[in-house]
């Protein structure tokens, strides 16, 4: 894995507009052009049974003016994080929906409330095990070929067959699809299925149109993959025959750019018309300045510290206890993030109902003279004058792991220096990625950025990072009695209770300092005040949307 060093600069997100064409997204446009995508420089293979022709239904004005070469829409250059937009591709499912190719059955609006997507109606049966739903008429793949029933069935058990947390959400015990109208069926009640079906894993492919390495590439959305280069660009085509609309943007370019302070510079220099992903320190070089305008939404994002509890150290609560008492939470939602921060010691943002601050007793407060004084008492001592702990002869070093997402590496750097005044020696490793050292459990302490309502409810979350099994347990957290009471959250239709279960299981959690919650993030977009159709939204899933352009 590719490291840098703790001061590199994270993956950034730098988009260019220009103005908008006469024609916007409301009306179907005409054919829906090549399907052939190029990934590194390989063309994979041609849909299979695509129709030579669009099948939805057309305006005669779109039709016309593109058929006489009149199309005045513009292109989009986008700058995000550049990678796979198979839904099926594991941790960075979300790039397929991000860039407007992928979308999943259902979504959530701004309230994190689920709402129709490819979907007309849909039910559930008195046992809580069986789920009809009724597809959206019309709608096409981006190869042409129509989404029916059977299309989406292959599609999710695609993904559950490559995915394994979409497998455990998901928690399908058969699919039967007939026409427009599919019936889940899963091995015990699911009460978030419709949650679990807006999550980006979710998203619905084409699978009749693989790629030549197997990838995913044909969804249903606004703007369809023509070219990826790995780390460097993708390039997407509008798909006029998308279902909700002809796009505003003809053509929209993805390009990763990694020094946060040059896309800065080249927004304010006009060369940029908008960027996603820019340090907190630049966010007033933008907002309430003229000419420019940002986009912000609270999330439910939250940064935080994994203890890997199989380590001699970071294994003692009182250990723990002590460092969790060394994060000064104020200071670093105010100063690391620019103020975009809201410190937290509950896992859910305080406005949900799943968040019960009051509750959390034995979660300590900042207080360094204390943490220092907790040490001392449980054997941490200075004990050859050399100014590093030592406990039973052996001196606490830790090593410290994170990766590049804006304010990550600046928290990493906020908490060796936190641990330096306690007299605890660490050292900060920044990756690419920390999933991979962290299902190996080869660090003592992760700084890391998780969504904690994915499925805007807390099941999945709490599932993958405490549950025994989770795929996100990074810290080898391992109790009975949260164990069971995920298994009563995960069948819990009554929403009251699922809320009491989510803080019942949060406080338990965090009783013995098995992780440390620091702050949760407001996520920003900085534009130039031309940009329409690009909105932060509150679970940063939805950004290129059909109606994305310049006016």
């Amino acid at each position: 894995m590719k490291k840098t060093t703790i001061a590199c600069l994270t993956m950034l997100a730098v988009l260019t507009l220009t103005a908008c064409g006469s024609k916007t997204a409301g009306g179907v446009g005409s054919e829906a052009g090549s399907n052939a995508a190029t990934m590194n420089g390989k063309t994979p293979g041609a849909a299979a049974g695509a129709p030579e022709g669009s099948a939805g239904k057309k305006d005669a004005n779109a039709s016309s003016n593109l058929e006489a070469g009149t199309d005045t829409r513009s292109n989009f250059v986008f700058g995000d994080y550049v990678g796979n937009v198979d839904p099926a591709s594991g941790a960075y499912a979300w790039v397929g929906m991000r860039t407007g190719v992928m979308e999943s059955l259902f979504r959530f609006d701004e309230n994190l409330n689920v709402e129709k997507n490819l979907v007309k109606e849909y039910s559930v049966s008195d046992d809580g095990l069986a789920w009809t739903i009724e597809l959206r008429d019309g709608v096409l793949f981006q190869s042409g070929n129509p989404v029916d029933a059977e299309a989406v069935k292959a599609s999710l058990l695609r993904t559950c067959s490559m995915q394994s947390r979409a497998a455990q959400e998901l928690n399908i015990a058969s699919i039967d699809a007939e026409g427009n109208t599919l019936k889940i069926t899963t091995n015990t009640p699911n009460p978030v299925l419709p949650n679990c079906l807006c999550d980006p894993y979710s998203g619905i492919v084409d699978v009749k149109s693989l790629d030549d390495a197997g990838n995913a590439t044909i969804g249903t959305g606004p703007f369809k993959l023509v070219e990826y280069v790995e780390n460097q660009r993708m390039e997407l085509d509008a798909f006029d025959d998308y279902w909700g609309g002809r796009p505003a943007s003809k053509h929209v370019t993805i390009r990763a750019i990694n020094d946060l302070d040059a896309s800065s510079m080249a927004l304010q220099k006009g060369e940029l018309d908008a960027c996603y992903g820019l340090s907190y320190d630049a966010r007033d070089l933008f907002d309430g300045t003229k000419g420019f305008k940002i986009s912000q939404a609270a999330t439910s994002r939250v940064y935080k510290i994994y203890f890997n509890l199989e380590h001699e150290f970071t294994g003692d609560p009182a250990f723990r206890k002590a460092i969790c008492m060394a994060v000064d939470r104020e200071n670093y939602a105010k100063v690391l993030v620019n103020g975009a921060g809201t410190p937290t010691k509950t896992t859910f943002p305080a406005v949900t109902a799943f968040s019960d601050e009051a509750s959390l007793a034995n979660v300590p407060d900042f207080d360094m003279e204390g943490a220092k004084k907790l040490l001392e008492e449980h054997g941490y001592r200075d004990s050859d004058g050399d100014g590093i702990l030592d406990k039973d002869g052996e001196k606490v070093s830790l090593q410290i792991i994170t990766y590049g997402r804006t304010g990550l590496p600046q928290s990493s750097q906020a908490l060796q220096s936190a641990l330096s005044q306690l007299g605890i020696e660490a050292s900060v490793e920044q990756l690419d990625s920390t999933e991979d050292r962290g299902h190996a459990g080869t660090f003592d302490l992760s700084v890391y950025a998780e969504v904690t309502l994915p499925t805007g409810d807390p099941y999945s979350y709490l599932m993958n990072s405490y549950g025994t099994d989770g795929t996100n347990n990074f810290g080898r957290y391992s109790n009975a009695e949260v164990d069971a009471l995920l298994g009563e959250l995960a069948v819990e239709f009554d929403t009251g209770r699922r809320a009491e279960l989510a803080k019942q299981i949060d406080k338990t959690v965090l009783a013995d300092n098995s992780y440390c919650n620091m702050f949760h993030l407001n996520m920003y977009m900085a534009m130039k005040d031309t940009v329409e159709g690009l909105e932060q939204s509150p679970v940063d899933y939805y950004h290129i949307t059909a109606q994305t352009c310049v006016k």
